[in-house]
């Protein structure tokens, strides 16, 4: 079984870079938007979706810049705050 994780983490990294890379710029991005004007107005789908939009970030720049599926993956992770907040204003106009 561990030589089945190794070889799984040898195999991330080798597309996405170091872990250790990937959480501090991960973290770092996180504090940008932290000290952002309307930090507090943010909701948990807004921090989530900035999250793991932050990691794939750090994925491609840490990593294989043209591994296609961290954009395909940023492009899902807006989507669905898009969705979140079609919904949320549908719901604020009566409209649902």
């Amino acid at each position: 079984m561990p030589d089945k994780i190794e070889k799984t983490l040898k195999e991330r990294e080798s597309v996405y870079g170091e872990f250790e890379d990937n959480a501090d710029i991960t973290q770092e991005l996180i504090k940008v938007i932290e000290n952002a004007p309307s930090y507090s107005k943010l909701s948990k789908q807004h921090l989530e979706a900035f999250h793991m939009i932050f990691h794939k970030i750090s994925r491609a720049v840490c990593g294989d810049p043209d591994y296609i599926d961290n954009i395909h993956d940023i492009v899902g992770y807006a989507k669905l705050l898009e969705d979140f907040l079609i919904e949320k204003q549908a719901l604020k106009n009566g409209e649902l």
